[in-house]
């Protein structure tokens, strides 16, 4: 089942096949990175926001190793889930 993300993430990794597998594997690294985000106290996954449009992006792109560089897409994603965290619009200890 596609998320609002998946076509934005098929882009995002320059593929443009739309077969299943590859569907489910982008759904699926979708999933890990809301629970990720979950896990470590983002109180909201808004996949309407553009914080984490971006978040999800960088998490894509580094499992897909897109560029070759998914070693600074894994960093830039830590980064961003960081900030995110010191937020209190997005963590769970300030949020609303």
């Amino acid at each position: 089942m596609a998320t609002i993300l998946t076509d934005k993430m098929r882009n995002a990794v320059r593929l443009s096949s739309k077969a299943d597998a590859l569907t489910e594997e982008i759904n699926d690294c979708i999933a890990a990175c809301e629970k990720d985000l979950t896990n470590a106290g983002i109180a909201t996954v808004d996949e309407t926001d553009a914080l984490i449009v971006r978040a999800v992006t960088l998490y894509v792109k580094a499992e897909f190793g897109f560029s070759d560089k998914a070693a600074d897409f894994k960093a830039a994603y830590n980064a961003l889930k960081q900030s995110l965290l010191l937020s209190g619009d997005y963590n769970t200890a300030t949020g609303s």
